[in-house]
């Protein structure tokens, strides 16, 4: 138990202050003791006698415990703090301040105070500098789950040291495991709690006196080590430590006495050990060059899915085993749910559900492709699980979800100003040139549209979801395929009914996806006004304005177009999307083009031919294309379009 008592102001006895403390004290212990996350705030009374309060029980007590805890707090306040107007009580499970000014209006660490051997006092007598250091590594990862993984901004666990490393303690006892717990009152935002926690972890070295436990005390947050498992329940974060850093060398000086006669040894083992060297390699050589091909490719893939196979447990760890408040939507693949690693890492993890037809062979191919690419405008791929049943793919977390969700819904479009659409614009222009031209592996996206382009914080996009990406060796860029997947809408007509594949399908999707972000519609929406009587597609409706028009009457209604920077930002747009879907694959301007173009002024480009598609005058698809895009004989079905609400993949995979 430790308390603080601020002697700035008192209070007499019976008077009005003490009864508000004291009916504030019984209302907070009810509160927090009933509550799902152990927390209460309060305020009693009025000027110049009111009082504000707050209670936190720690995240592994339950009602009982919580309670009984809290009820000791009028043994300080009138006891050992009687007659102060601002005291702050802490116990192993719960915190309880009060005091005369609203605190709770400006969280601030002023109440922070440090306990050492909590429950015994213990010395760390081998190392102890070594000690505290990885007491403060796990305070760190426990930090970050907490801040980010727990609705009661709670987290306990443990850190190890590798195999023969221990520390000693003043009753001899050797100890190779620390065991911690941080909290954080749960109203805090995440930042908040972790900043709070960093400054409290930031001071153990400094204020580490040998003691082998110690509690670090605020009201906003607290942490606290020690040699034993103090807490209930299990651990959600469970560290190895590294190895120490090896010991300095020997000074060269105690080196010289027996060099001479070592050296004399040492020419005879060097000669044998030679002879014997040259005799294994020689008839090693040949059988290594022979094999050294044949399992070079393997063992090139096998080292890069190694490299980024992720552990079942750490994976539920992050993810608190799945939990529902952690699940930020559900897709084509399965449901998605946010995770944060126990080195800081906030991280997507992808579920594949168990009636997906998606399979094993698939999750390989996209682990294998995404982890050959780094890009800024891509999202990363961090690793992947198999294990039994679960196959689960591990991305960076990107804040803003999807480009969807704020396109064409009502409530969030609004947030995107021209310039951040001009700038999606630009990065998903950038992260496709990267694919077609500059990466070590020539790869045709295939499934380019607005719910795979993720959002980071600042919202700069980076395409995601590799599952039917096609990948190139070499400088061919084109090839025939009876396997059509993609979605509808976003499909080149040369592709959708011949099944010819080329840089250009991604080219024409581009073209689809910035007059989307241009308008502000869906590319198959149909209720556009035309100047015929029949319904008009997006592409149609787009095409048939007056090139020299206003890009008023297209754009999206919400914008506000003032300047004619940004006008003519809007009509280069507009004329740079028509120029990609052009019907005739050849029309059709590359990345590198599109990239320029985006630099160039509008005036100088060439005009547009009528868009693949557009059919918003009544003209009709012959009854070959009807066959094929209904997935009729000889082809295979393309996804439907999916509505991603969880910023990952919506797409289905289909074996290369």
């Amino acid at each position: 138990m430790n308390y603080l008592c601020r002697n700035r102001t008192s209070y007499a006895l019976n008077s009005t202050y003490q009864s508000n403390v004291v009916a504030l004290l019984s209302s907070l212990a009810a509160n927090a003791s009933s509550s799902a996350v152990g927390f209460a705030t309060g305020v009693v009374g009025r000027a110049p006698d009111k009082s504000w309060g707050l209670a936190l029980c720690r995240g592994d007590t339950n009602t009982t415990s919580c309670a009984s805890c809290l009820s000791l707090a009028p043994d300080i306040a009138f006891g050992l703090c009687r007659g102060v107007r601002d005291v702050s009580i802490y116990y192993d499970r719960c915190l309880l301040r009060y005091s005369d000014t609203d605190f709770l209006a400006t969280p601030d660490d002023t109440a922070a105070s440090v306990q050492y051997g909590v429950n015994k006092e213990l010395n760390i007598t081998s190392d102890p500098g070594r000690y505290v250091e990885l007491a403060a590594d796990l305070a760190s990862a426990l930090s970050g789950w907490a801040a980010h993984n727990s609705t009661r901004r709670y987290a306990a666990g443990a850190i190890t040291t590798t195999s023969g490393e221990g520390f000693t303690t003043t009753s001899s006892d050797l100890v190779s495991t620390i065991y911690g717990v941080v909290q954080c009152t749960p109203d805090q935002s995440p930042t908040a709690c972790q900043g709070c926690l960093g400054r409290l972890t930031s001071v153990m070295p400094a204020l580490f006196n040998g003691t082998a436990a110690a509690q670090f005390n605020a009201v906003w947050c607290n942490l606290r080590y020690d040699l034993y498992a103090f807490y209930d329940g299990s651990p959600v974060v469970n560290l190895v430590a590294p190895p120490p850093p090896p010991p300095p060398p020997l000074d060269p000086a105690s080196q010289n006495t027996n060099r001479g006669k070592d050296s004399e040894n040492a020419a005879t083992v060097i000669a044998i050990v030679l002879g014997v060297l040259v005799a294994v390699l020689a008839s090693a050589f040949i059988m290594y060059i022979w094999s050294k091909e044949q399992a070079k490719q393997h063992a090139k893939e096998d080292e890069d899915a190694g490299s980024l196979l992720f552990d079942l447990a750490t994976l539920r760890r992050a993810t608190a085993n799945f939990a529902e408040e952690n699940k930020l939507g559900h897709g084509g693949f399965g449901a998605v749910y946010k995770g944060f690693l126990p080195d800081g890492r906030e991280i997507a993890v992808k579920r594949l559900d168990k009636a997906s037809t998606q399979g094993l062979k698939e999750l390989r191919n996209e682990l294998l492709l995404v982890a050959k690419l780094r890009h800024n405008n891509l999202a990363k791929l961090l690793g992947v699980c198999l294990k039994g049943q679960e196959k689960l793919l591990v991305y960076e977390y990107l804040p803003n979800r999807s480009l969807d969700t704020f396109l064409f819904a009502a409530e969030t479009h609004l947030l995107l100003d021209w310039e951040t659409r001009y700038r999606i614009i630009y990065g998903i222009a950038r992260g496709l040139l990267y694919l077609h031209e500059d990466s070590q592996i020539k790869i045709i996206h295939r499934d380019l549209k607005a719910s795979n382009v993720l959002l980071d914080a600042d919202m700069n996009p980076k395409i995601s979801d590799f599952g039917l990406a096609r990948l190139f060796n070499g400088d061919k860029t084109t090839t025939i395929t009876s396997q059509v997947v993609g979605t509808l809408g976003y499909m080149a007509p040369e592709y959708a009914v011949l099944g010819h594949l080329s840089v250009k399908l991604d080219v024409y999707s581009f073209g689809v996806l910035i007059l989307e972000i241009v308008t502000g519609r869906r590319n198959t929406d149909t209720c556009f006004e035309s100047e015929h009587e029949e319904p008009s597609s997006l592409l149609s409706y787009v095409s048939e304005q007056p090139t020299t028009s206003t890009p008023l009457e297209t754009m999206d209604p919400s914008l506000d177009c003032q300047g004619q920077a940004t006008e003519s930002e809007v009509l280069k747009s507009i004329h740079l999307g028509l120029l990609c879907v052009q019907e005739n694959p050849a029309d059709r301007p590359t990345m590198l083009d599109i990239l320029m173009m985006l630099h160039g002024q509008e005036a100088s480009f060439a005009a547009p031919s009528k868009p693949a598609f557009a059919f918003g005058r009544g003209e009709m698809m012959d009854s070959e294309e009807r066959v094929r895009l209904s997935g009729g004989p000889g082809t295979q079905r393309a996804a439907a379009t999916v509505f991603s609400v969880n910023g990952m993949s919506a797409s289905e995979f289909d074996p290369r």
